[in-house]
């Protein structure tokens, strides 16, 4: 009997991100991204979840985020952020709207656009589109 084999490492993706006049290098790696339906306090919570690890040339060890575009948005929402060092410095759940919304750099975006497209998880989505996600087969 031979042994399954082991997951694929994401390949680390690097961005350019300009903020006042800097040039800023990131490098994100995206571990997970997938369809989501769930129950939520105001409603239903229709849209895109993904999780990734984000480190700027700066630092060390990545941060870890949680991030959600919901059906209708035009921009990825950081769920929850975690510190390298495991420090929660916000955990909201899955598309939670009524607390403090933050929402990342376009560049980020961009990169999570094109993950969706190919993950084959939105019909439309891209910067200033809102998202129109792909029907959940039930």
């Amino acid at each position: 009997m031979s042994s399954p084999e082991p997951p694929a490492t994401p390949e680390p993706i690097t961005v350019t991100v300009q903020h006042e006049g800097t040039a800023f290098t990131l490098t994100l790696t995206l571990h997970s991204m997938e369809r989501r339906l769930d129950r939520g306090v105001l409603g239903d919570v229709d849209g895109i979840e993904a999780h990734l690890k984000l480190a700027s040339a700066a630092s060390e060890k990545p941060s870890t985020l949680f991030l959600s575009r919901l059906a209708g948005e035009k921009q990825w929402v950081i769920d929850a952020k975690f510190g390298a060092n495991g420090f929660p410095h916000f955990c909201h759940g899955f598309g939670a709207r009524y607390l403090r919304c933050t929402a990342v750099v376009d560049e980020i975006g961009d990169v999570l656009d094109q993950a969706a497209r190919d993950r084959g998880l939105a019909e439309q989505i891209g910067r200033d589109i809102p998202l129109v996600p792909v029907p959940i087969k039930r």
